[in-house]
């Protein structure tokens, strides 16, 4: 290791924390929703709408985060995020204790804003990183992600049987969200992404680029944009099409779930050696095919041990697109700005996504709908030849 890689170590730990860190709290209230849900007294409907303002709360953050990152870099909207995130996840508990489900939206909105304000600069942090170490770390970041979400789910189900409150639940692993960025302050560089005419107001201001008439900023965002619904359909509706496709057991359908997740996470950890080795645009490729006929599995197998084969396929598909797609995009100058658009993109399909697969799956079926989902991971791998594939 050269000096470069060993002074930058810390920042880069440090970074794989605040990933691991970002999702435990949040999705720990996400397996409390039908306690939630009976407490505000709301349908499942008027639910679904409290938790779309979370998904709009991100979209409207990032269409101001590139700015923030480029006056002032990636440090203070990063820790700024995860003090919003987790003051929004209290208030929704409150909100919910009071059952008072106005409050309760409102606190949903805050928490995905603060989301959107820090998913960016962690996601610049994590490529500049990638291009200082001169290999692909982005994918083992977003592992650890994963593994802190499923750490929140299962801390969630814990507290549950052994009927912790969920206040109590949320202000621990609220607070400890709250002490990372206090941890982390001073290993994190600032500036990182920062425009260098807000360093030195003497310099002249760079020209504004349109990145909408960039076809290949275009073309990273399309193809992000179909792995994330990918991923997202597999979250929304892979246990109900193995019960109502296959008439299993929810048990069943469980492990099917389990097993997409796991597989994903899996795939993550080693997914910055395997980019290496084969290259972004081949291994975006292999692996969005692979969970197209993971797909395939699913929608013709014949009993649910093919479910199984095809959810762990289906998870390998989604793993890597988002944060592959996220390192060729924060590549080069107006880094932070193309992280964001392709970012946006992103959001955009888990806004956007579920429902409307929803709609058409009331009209066509479940299994049927599947290969919307599989067409659309055969056209990620169209649009990722025009990604890079320098090997490492």
């Amino acid at each position: 290791m050269n000096a470069q890689q060993q002074a930058i170590r810390p920042w880069h730990r440090s970074i794989i924390a605040m990933f691991a860190l970002l999702g435990p709290a949040g999705m720990s209230l996400l397996v409390r929703l039908p306690e939630i849900k009976n407490l505000l007294g709301v349908s499942t409907s008027q639910l679904g709408l409290l938790l779309f303002s979370g998904a709009v709360g991100s979209i409207c953050a990032l269409t101001i985060t590139g700015r923030i990152v480029a006056r002032f870099g990636t440090k203070p909207p990063m820790m700024i995020g995860f003090y919003i995130v987790a003051l929004g996840l209290i208030g929704q508990t409150l909100g919910a204790l009071n059952q008072s489900w106005i409050t309760f939206g409102l606190m949903i909105f805050i928490t995905g804003f603060g989301y959107g304000i820090a998913d960016v600069p962690i996601n610049v942090d994590g490529s500049t990183i990638e291009t200082k170490l001169g290999r692909s770390v982005l994918p083992r970041m977003h592992a650890a992600y994963s593994v802190g979400a499923l750490a929140g789910s299962g801390l969630g189900t814990i507290c549950i049987a052994l009927n912790i409150s969920l206040l109590m639940q949320i202000l621990v692993l609220c607070t400890l969200m709250m002490a990372m960025p206090i941890i982390v302050f001073r290993f994190v560089p600032a500036h990182t992404a920062q425009d260098l005419h807000h360093r030195d107001e003497a310099a002249a201001k760079p020209e504004k680029v349109n990145l909408f008439k960039d076809p290949r900023i275009v073309l990273l965002g399309v193809g992000i944009l179909c792995i994330t619904l990918a991923e997202g359909a597999a979250n929304d509706w892979l246990a109900l099409s193995v019960v109502e496709g296959y008439n299993e057991s929810p048990a069943n359908a469980g492990i099917a779930f389990a097993v997409f997740n796991l597989s994903m996470t899996i795939t993550r950890f080693f997914g910055g050696s395997i980019s290496d080795h084969f290259g972004r645009r081949h291994t975006v490729q292999a692996m969005a095919l692979t969970g197209a006929i993971g797909l395939l599995f699913v929608i013709f197998g014949p009993s649910v041990i093919f479910a199984w084969i095809g959810a762990a396929l289906w998870g390998i598909g989604a793993a890597l697109g988002f944060p592959l797609f996220i390192s060729e995009a924060g590549e080069g100058e107006n880094a932070a700005r193309k992280v964001t658009l392709v970012t946006t993109f992103g959001y955009f399909a888990f806004l956007v996504g579920p429902p409307s697969l929803g709609f058409i799956a009331q009209a066509i079926g479940l299994l049927p709908m599947l290969f919307i989902v599989a067409a659309l991971l055969l056209v990620a791998v169209g649009v990722a030849r025009v990604m890079s594939n320098r090997k490492l």
